[in-house]
């Protein structure tokens, strides 16, 4: 099968804006930018998950407290029935944090708040006024059809506003049985029921018609399934037998190239329980059936969050909450107070060969039976980390597109692999939302080579200290050198900070590969030094940044212009 080649840009919802929006993206929004990469040559627009979300002032996309619904925040208020005429506009102050080149972050708390008061306001009306009868209609029709998971997840969320928490270990109340009977038994708690239930319909309307536009614009969105589910999620608290609470799933340690000091030394503790695969197999994996075709009725493509954890998964045996009781000990101090267990690879690691055909066998059958679900939608694995030499070829067989971040994709000779020997199903790209654009990167670098050269030069550091501004100025060169000959430069053009010239060589490299997609950021595309997330850490400016400009301003930006002539020149229009 020939895979067409198109480029795509990373654009997370909430990062972006339009005249008149609420203070976070929404759909009218993304349709201004599917418009916007029609008319510049972008194929594809790649989303972080939209599932919905806990009250989180800064909530991760990735600790969702649904597998299947919605979030109702990204709803555009001008196209819900019944929302009355004089809803005053949302006032945007300026947080007192501003990003550069940004005008505002989000702020969910009150973002939640305008949101919440306006939907409520148009659901009496709808609920009330004669004339939206038919559509009263079709929204019971649509409940009919859904089957369990959306009285489970409503039940959940008023379940949730009564007990004051979305932590249901917490609740006075853990039974799901008598949860559910309870929500039921009560006349207000039903109308905040069937409220939750306007709100996933008034999504599904709205996100069908985005869709619909994208597809008669030839652009492809392109969604993302976490790996896991948040364990404060109504997925975890109605089908409990499904996962392993036992343990808490994550990656590795990842040592120096970590920004605090747990992930450095134990690993990312995503706090997602483990799926018991044996459980969902008896049922032919109902569970991901529904999670994957809901998400083909909404995106034409998907990216599979740590596809490495199908094959095995790196596991804690505490929840992220005790991180720091468990950061200044030793293995095993931690072992000791966990009852002998110890964070490693789960269901086994692959220490023998053995463990690796079981692990090879395990993703790949498990892959298999998550492609059931929507046959013909593209797939696309991200398959960073700690990565064995099994996964990427039995990714291919499967055709899912693994990653390439070029300046990790290194030879036994350490040399960068060139872009034209790339498997053309692949996924390429300098960055992901977890990572700093190339941008604040290479300026990094640069600095790295140049205190290392100053260091030399400066008699009151200690041996120690001027051993490791060299062994870093040395690895940042490298670095700097693999990306040049990547793009064609000479070496001595690398030792310069970040320019115009530099970001269109590197660019053009990243578009001219082999793979059959290649994305830029949105922060990279248009030179907005501003990182998205930061691994290991919650709140601050996570998941948060927005767009300085509409779709229609950008469209006057030197940067959409040199874009839409970088896709014709490189062939992916």
């Amino acid at each position: 099968m020939v895979m067409e080649r198109k480029a795509g840009v990373l654009m997370p919802l909430f990062s972006l804006r339009r005249e008149g929006d609420s203070g976070i993206g929404d759909l009218m929004a993304l349709e201004e930018w599917i418009d916007w990469a029609a008319a510049h040559g972008v194929g594809f627009l790649q989303l972080l998950p939209v599932n919905a979300l806990g009250e989180d002032d800064a909530p991760s996309p990735y600790s969702a407290i649904s597998s299947v619904a919605l979030e109702p925040l990204y709803l555009s208020l001008e196209r819900v029935p019944g929302m009355p005429a004089d809803v005053p506009p949302y006032q945007e102050d300026l947080p007192p944090l501003q990003l550069p080149g940004g005008r505002d972050l989000v702020d969910y708390a009150r973002v939640r708040a305008y949101k919440r008061y306006w939907l409520g306001e148009a659901w009496k009306r709808f609920e009330q006024e004669s004339e939206f009868a038919p559509l009263r209609e079709e929204f019971a029709a649509w409940v009919r059809g859904q089957g369990n998971w959306l009285d489970d997840f409503s039940t959940f969320l008023v379940a949730s506003f009564g007990f004051g928490s979305i932590a249901w270990w917490l609740w006075p109340e853990q039974n799901p049985d008598v949860v559910r009977r309870v929500v039921n038994d009560c006349a207000e708690s039903l109308d905040q029921k069937r409220h939750q239930q306007w709100l996933q319909w008034l999504c599904a309307r709205e996100w069908a018609g985005v869709r619909a536009h994208a597809d008669a614009r030839g652009v492809l969105l392109m969604g993302d399934v976490p790996i896991g589910v948040s364990v404060a999620s109504a997925d975890v608290f109605f089908e409990r037998y499904l996962f392993d609470m036992d343990w808490s799933g994550g990656a590795p340690a990842e040592g120096n190239f970590a920004e605090d000091p747990f992930t450095g030394k134990w690993g990312q503790n995503w706090g997602i329980p483990l799926y018991r695969w044996d459980v969902m197999e008896r049922d032919g994996f109902a569970w991901w059936h529904r999670r994957i075709r809901k998400l083909a009725e909404v995106f034409s493509m998907y990216r599979i969050d740590h596809v490495l954890g199908f094959y095995r998964i790196y596991a804690f045996p505490w929840m992220p909450e005790r991180n720091p009781e468990f950061l200044p000990l030793t293995p095993d101090e931690a072992a000791a107070r966990c009852g002998g267990r110890r964070p490693g690879f789960r269901p086994r690691g692959d220490d023998t060969e053995e463990n690796r055909r079981a692990n090879l066998a395990q993703g790949d059958y498990l892959l298999r039976q998550l492609l059931k679900a929507a046959p013909g939608v593209r797939v696309v694995g991200e398959d960073l980390g700690c990565v064995p030499d099994y996964v990427r070829p039995d990714l291919s067989y499967l055709r899912i597109a693994g990653f390439k971040i070029p300046h990790w994709e290194i030879d036994a000779q350490q040399q960068i692999v060139q872009g034209e020997t790339y498997n053309p199903c692949s996924f390429a790209t300098y960055a992901t939302h977890d990572f700093p654009p190339l941008c604040t990167d290479w300026d990094a670098w640069i600095d790295a080579v140049q205190d290392a050269y100053a260091a030399q030069l400066t008699p009151s550091l200690s041996p120690e200290e001027l051993r490791t501004a060299r062994q870093r100025g040395r690895d940042c060169a490298r670095v700097l050198c693999w990306l040049c000959d990547f793009a064609g430069m000479h070496h001595r053009e690398c030792m310069v900070h970040w320019h115009a010239g530099i970001k269109d060589a590197l660019m053009r490299a990243l578009l001219c590969c082999n793979s059959a997609y290649a994305a830029l950021m949105w922060t990279e595309l248009f030179d907005i030094p501003v990182r998205l997330n930061t691994p290991g850490t919650e709140g601050g400016t996570n998941w948060r940044p927005r767009m300085p400009f509409t779709a229609a301003e950008a469209s006057q930006l030197e940067q959409s212009a040199w874009l839409k002539s970088l896709v014709k020149e490189t062939g992916r229009c």
